[in-house]
């Protein structure tokens, strides 16, 4: 009963959208406090990171690598303030064990 109720509170607390997408141009422009929002390190039009916090309210804070020459990387489209992320996010070694998928802003959790 109480492993039901403490994942229906899990399930409960979880993001379903991103905030804004916002363009930094180092990991020193981003604040303590990144909320919903997803910030993207770019130089120029080429962008490195893509830092979160993880949207099932662990307060995780989520860097991604967005370079092709590291691994792992993830690609990112963005168009008009909306941001997919490919392949899906996984945070399988850590207490939450989040797994999603940002898609057009919206958050799809596969767990």
């Amino acid at each position: 009963m109480m492993g039901n109720l403490k994942n229906w509170w899990k399930k409960r607390r979880r993001r379903s959208k991103v905030g804004r997408v916002i363009a930094v141009e180092s990991m020193t422009a981003i604040p303590a406090k990144i909320g919903a929002d997803i910030y993207l390190v770019r130089q120029g039009d080429f962008d490195k990171r893509a830092v979160l916090d993880c949207p099932c309210g662990c307060k995780r804070r989520i860097d991604l690598n967005l370079v092709r020459t590291q691994y792992p990387v993830w690609a990112v489209v963005s168009k008009k303030g909306s941001l997919s992320l490919n392949p899906s996010i996984w945070l399988k070694d850590d207490a939450c064990k989040s797994h999603f998928f940002i898609k057009c802003n919206k958050i799809e959790w596969v767990n």
